[in-house]
């Protein structure tokens, strides 16, 4: 049973919890939790580098990047900090711009953080998060909101 083995390139990126790994010359977000899954074998210190796959589990990569690629958006953020009048910092907070809605919010750090797995140490950046982290960092989606709105119609 020899199978034929490929060439995977992967690197562990800043948001915790995922690789970005090229499949067939595109790049793909997979959980880590997913990835290890694929190759128990992994050395988990390594943070990038090439492994070899056979077509089983280049399947099941293909597959994670399929379901991850649907539902992810682009977000940038950056961190604002607030005076008070004497010119001492008084609050922090993310400012986050959804790049495809046009929508821009303001979000203390904690709750960042814990939504999106930033480090806290970065102060400004871009990430790719899902559906479900938008509608929790706050943003308004129309797929949603119809959603929402057509559940309230039917439950009133």
């Amino acid at each position: 049973m020899n199978e034929k083995e490929s060439i995977v390139v992967f690197e562990r990126i800043a948001r915790r919890g995922f690789y970005s790994v090229t499949l067939n010359g595109q790049r793909s977000y997979i959980p880590f939790r997913l990835f290890y899954a694929v190759f128990p074998r992994m050395n988990r210190k390594v943070s990038r580098g090439t492994v070899e796959a056979n077509e089983r589990q280049l399947e099941a990569l293909g597959t994670v990047a399929d379901i991850m690629g649907k539902d992810h958006h682009q977000i940038r953020y950056t961190v604002e900090l607030g005076y008070d009048i004497y010119g001492r910092p008084c609050a922090t907070n993310y400012m986050v711009n959804a790049l495809h809605l046009g929508q821009t919010i303001a979000i203390v750090p904690a709750a960042f953080r814990r939504i999106t797995g930033a480090h806290e140490r970065a102060t400004d950046g871009c990430m790719d998060v899902t559906g479900a982290q938008l509608d929790e960092l706050g943003f308004i989606r129309k797929e949603v909101a119809s959603n929402a709105a057509s559940n309230a119609i039917l439950t009133a």
